[in-house]
């Protein structure tokens, strides 16, 4: 019997294992059924959050295609949504805001595009009244602001080409910085050693003065601003101090409602240092002082790429020339021949050296003697397109072939710019007599040059500034970029000038977001991205 109860036990407890597996199963069901719902309702989400960083992607793309076409051509933004398509089967992605139709680009081997848009800026289009609605490309106060020298644009992306797409947009904000920031700018605050008046002297001052800031040097030639000296407009020196004798003025005063900002930067931390008792600057500056410790900004060793962009007009020419500027047309004296020539399409001449140039020294210069070989250029007259010309060696500002002013000054209302670039001086002519003699006619006692300066090696400066009686006023209106100091007349007990001019230099405000054709192309003084963000859904 209790054999059989054992039996009956064992039978009773069949199938029981497999209603255990049977609920592991379902319960096991249920899990991956919620896995697979969890799952499956996430895919909209993540496709979503792919599609968003694809348009991110695509507005990024748009930016940096706006950026590329500044870094190649710095004055872009001035044909605001009229400038040339990327190639012949696209279309210009750039636009004005509030255009009806809107182009869009293809980013290749995607299904991603982009659209830039160019936001106008907050200037009035009348005072007290409204603001511009459009980028107009002969307007360029509806672009850039006159404040800041900045201008905007939105970037947007989406994927495809459903007009009611999702779309991201960045709004970014762009600022040149480059020496024609300012109306005036030096490396080393000395006189220029290859400015001294004999080869003995020339040598000493190389040795003790070439490149070394103001705590370095030992007797050396130091330049002062002197009183009646004005900077009307931002500067900028990499030496540690101004040297100031009286009261010379910096900054351009306020005018009305309008604070022109100018800055008077020194890399120093002492603004500067007196060269006559009572010394006291005016200054024009939103602090009313100096901007101590300010950055490095290097300069361009050569201009030889110009050489190149001047090839490719046929406006590249060998030893001394002198060009006289027409408004649209120059009249170019070449290797005894005289030609009327038309403006060069690439915007640039340039006049390079033939083998050797042993040119004289600007402190001894009398232009007769001067080696027909040196890649020097004679500039003066008017012009009404924008124009660079560059020299291997000199530039000179001085009248030529029977031309009775040496100003160099923009045609009205033609909105050009003009860039004079030397590898060694940028001199304005002064004839004076045998040993440093009086004045030789015909006599300038102003001259007015309006233009961007750049001396790469040496210096602005006024040939024979030491000799004969004092003039006037050196009128600059523009930016002069120089490696030393040049010195254009020579100073009086009582603070004026005893020879030379006074300088009346003023900034272009235009300087600040453009430059004259391939200026300062040696390095990048291009537009770059000072801000960006995202565009906030409903703003």
């Amino acid at each position: 019997m209790p054999d059989v109860l054992k039996r009956l036990d064992a039978r009773a407890e069949r199938g029981f294992s497999m209603f255990l597996v049977i609920m592991a199963m379902f319960i096991t069901a249920l899990f991956v059924a919620a896995a697979f719902a969890a799952a499956n309702g996430d895919l909209p989400v993540a496709g979503v959050a792919a599609e968003r960083k694809s348009d991110y992607a695509a507005a990024e793309a748009g930016l940096n295609y706006y950026l590329t076409r500044l870094q190649q051509d710095p004055d872009y933004w001035t044909k605001c949504d009229t400038g040339a398509a990327p190639n012949g089967t696209e279309q210009n992605p750039v636009n004005q805001v509030n255009a009806s139709t809107q182009r869009w680009r293809k980013i290749a081997d995607t299904n991603d595009w982009y659209k830039i848009e160019l936001l106008p800026a907050k200037n009035y289009e009348v005072a007290g009244d409204t603001y511009w609605t459009t980028c107009d490309p002969k307007k360029q106060q509806t672009f850039v602001d006159n404040n800041t020298g900045t201008f905007r644009i939105r970037a947007t992306g989406r994927v495809g080409t459903n007009a009611n797409a999702r779309t991201r947009s960045i709004i970014a904000t762009f600022r040149r910085d480059s020496f024609l920031n300012f109306v005036y700018f030096t490396n080393y605050e000395n006189r220029d050693p290859a400015a001294e008046t004999d080869a003995a002297k020339r040598a000493t001052q190389v040795k003790n003065c070439s490149n070394k800031y103001r705590s370095q040097r030992t007797g050396c030639t130091e330049i002062q601003f002197a009183t009646g000296d004005a900077v009307n407009g931002p500067l900028h020196t990499n030496d540690e101090s101004l040297l100031v004798c009286g009261s010379p003025t910096f900054g351009r005063a306020k005018v009305g409602d309008r604070s022109y900002g100018d800055t008077v930067e020194v890399r120093g931390d002492s603004g500067y240092v007196s060269a006559c008792t009572g010394s006291q600057p005016t200054m024009n500056t939103p602090t009313k002082g100096f901007t101590t410790n300010s950055k490095l900004l290097a300069m361009p060793e050569s201009n030889e790429q110009l050489k190149s962009v001047a090839q490719t007009s046929n406006s590249l020419y060998t030893g001394v020339t002198y060009i006289r500027l027409n408004g649209a047309s120059m009249s170019i004296t070449n290797n005894g021949a005289t030609t009327t020539a038309q403006w060069p399409t690439s915007g640039v001449v340039y006049v390079q050296t033939d083998k050797t140039c042993d040119g004289e020294s600007p402190t001894a210069a009398d232009y007769a003697n001067e080696p027909v070989t040196c890649g020097n250029v004679y500039v003066s007259g008017t012009y009404s397109k924008s124009l660079t010309i560059a020299a291997e060696n000199d530039v000179v500002i001085m009248p030529t072939g029977g031309a009775s002013s040496p100003d160099i000054t923009q045609v009205d209302g033609s909105d050009s710019t003009l860039g004079l670039i030397a590898n060694n001086f940028v001199r304005v002519g002064h004839r004076v007599g045998t040993n440093c003699g009086d004045n030789l006619t015909p006599v300038f006692k102003t001259v007015t040059i309006e233009a961007a300066v750049l001396a790469l090696q040496h210096s602005f400066i006024v040939d024979n500034y030491q000799c004969g009686d004092a003039m006037t006023k050196l009128n600059v209106t523009g930016a002069i970029v120089q490696k030393f100091r040049g010195p254009v007349g020579t100073g009086s007990s009582g603070g004026g000038i005893a020879s030379g001019y006074l300088k009346n230099y003023y900034y272009d405000d235009r300087f600040r977001y453009r430059s004259p054709p391939y200026f300062l192309t040696p390095v990048a003084a291009a537009w770059d991205v000072v801000r960006s963000h995202e565009v906030v859904k409903g703003s």
